[in-house]
């Protein structure tokens, strides 16, 4: 196929988002839109399969919206799915309790349906949206939203990644916003399948309450591994100085003071939830549970505290070995200008070329000159060395 016919198809299709994103009559009925427009993309790369660059397709693979993982559970079932509109979420029973994870907070479509189902308020997806966001937990009379950091660390690398988790909770309905795909939630979607633990036997808070714990256990593992850089630092301090250990020293301070802007507002955060007038939705049985997760925040916030500390008396001890190593410098250069001044002073007496001098015409007078400054010399390394100067 011809460049040329190509060319209609692509720019209908790169029109897409800016219509929905700002026609008005559109917004109306974005999902059908969507639905639409994932049907038509979908015909038109299956036909042109054979002719379409590869960069091309993936340019329309772009506007391929992307839906949320779907949990609808109680006690006795659980129905995972995806569907193509957040309309088509069905509404859920009394006994029931809605878990909707969201993978990716750009797409303005997404949002927006999903703030008209569930009546969440414009700033709320403007904070979701916004990924630069500090750690902190709005109460509505109906709902509480919580944003927090997930701190990511590869092990091979050994990088260090920031995630933006948001969660919106109402009675029976918890939606999660996660900037990337993640693994950290796998294990209570695995215990929510098979009828694990009491997540589906517990009202939404109780998922509420297991979602969170999870993000602190992932801030205890990255600790763990802050813990170990600590300890090579401690080490190489020890074995030699070097520019590079003081680099490594402050990048990791630049990483604690984050990771304490990030994680001790949990302390306040948390009790708040436990309070008597915030727990509208927090079951009582939850609180005990609360308690629990405080204790392993503020066990974080401890060891942040500790490793602070640490990396603050590996600076200073740093700069006290490089001290020590600057005054042995100049002890040594004392010394040696110590033992040179009497030899200069001897030197110079005979250097006078004074007539009346008897050793300059004695035979042997060079040689007790010379003589003599090498005993002097002796003498002065021998009261140096009883004097421990060296």
């Amino acid at each position: 196929m011809s460049s040329s016919s190509r060319e209609p198809n692509l720019v209908i299709l790169k029109g897409i988002r800016p219509l929905l994103s700002w026609d008005s009559e559109f917004l109306i009925n974005e999902d059908k839109v969507r639905y639409r427009t994932c049907s038509s993309i979908h015909r038109n790369t299956s036909s042109y399969h054979m002719s379409i660059s590869e960069p091309e397709i993936r340019e329309l693979e772009t506007f391929i919206p992307v839906s949320p993982t779907v949990f609808i559970y109680n006690k006795d079932s659980v129905v995972e799915n995806s569907y193509a509109s957040i309309e088509d979420i069905p509404a859920i029973k009394n006994d029931e309790c809605l878990w909707i994870d969201v993978i990716g907070v750009q797409n303005e479509v997404l949002l927006s349906s999903i703030s008209r189902r569930f009546k969440i308020h414009s700033l709320v997806i403007a904070d979701i949206a916004t990924n630069d966001q500090r750690t902190k937990l709005d109460v509505f009379e109906d709902a509480l939203f919580l944003i927090i950091k997930l701190i990511n660390s590869n092990r091979d690398t050994q990088q260090i990644s920031i995630e933006q988790i948001s969660f919106y909770m109402k009675e029976n309905i918890l939606i999660t916003f996660q900037e990337k795909s993640s693994d950290i939630f796998d294990s209570i979607k695995n215990k929510i399948r098979l009828d694990k633990g009491r997540t589906r036997k517990s009202k939404i808070d109780y998922l509420f309450y297991s979602l969170v714990d999870k993000v602190v256990d992932q801030y205890m593992d990255v600790l763990d591994g802050v813990g170990r850089k600590i300890e090579a630092i401690e080490r190489n301090l020890m074995e030699k100085l070097s520019r590079d250990t003081l680099a490594s020293i402050y990048e990791l301070k630049r990483e604690m003071l984050f990771y304490r802007g990030s994680i001790v507002p949990l302390k306040e955060i948390i009790i708040k939830l436990q309070k008597e007038e915030e727990t509208q939705i927090i079951q009582e049985g939850t609180l005990i549970y609360l308690k629990d997760l405080y204790d392993h925040v503020v066990q974080v916030n401890d060891t942040i505290d500790v490793y602070r500390e640490m990396l603050a008396s590996f600076i200073s001890f740093f700069m006290m070995l490089n001290s020590n190593g600057m005054n042995q410098v100049v002890k040594t250069l004392t010394i040696i200008s110590t033992v040179f001044i009497p030899l200069t002073f001897i030197v110079g007496v005979y250097g006078m070329n004074f007539d009346n001098m008897p050793e300059i015409h004695w035979e042997y007078g060079y040689f007790m000159v010379l003589f003599g400054m090498a005993v002097l010399t002796l003498i002065m390394f021998c009261v140096f060395k009883r004097k421990k100067w060296f």
